[in-house]
């Protein structure tokens, strides 16, 4: 894996606030995102070692374009993959709204109901 650089950095730490913002007011809906951006993640890094493993020509030299290009392919792929019903984040989800602190909320949402 490669680390990220300080524009990554700054993305994930932007969204990352986003996140805390979403949580305050819609702890579910962040819970939610959260599974999910963790999935994307996951699909994201499975996407580049493929990519890494393949056997390459050297035909056609690969540019820093091609790479930014694969990159982002391998992002929004991994995008569209992550989120579905019985995916890795829908399971994630799932299992972390059985634990104490998700239930103790729901509990308390239901009371102010």
């Amino acid at each position: 894996m490669t680390g990220i650089g300080v524009k990554d950095f700054t993305l994930y730490y932007q969204n990352l606030e986003k996140l805390k913002m979403l949580e305050k007011k819609h702890p579910l809906q962040a819970l939610k995102k959260a599974c999910t951006e963790f999935e994307s993640l996951i699909w994201h890094e499975i996407l580049k070692e493929f990519d890494r493993a393949m056997i390459k020509s050297n035909l056609i030299p690969e540019t820093l374009e091609m790479k930014f290009y694969k990159d982002y392919l391998y992002q929004e792929i991994a995008e569209k993959i992550s989120g579905k019903p019985g995916s890795l984040g829908d399971y994630l989800y799932k299992t972390l709204l059985k634990t104490t602190y998700f239930k103790n909320f729901e509990k308390k949402a239901d009371k102010i109901k």
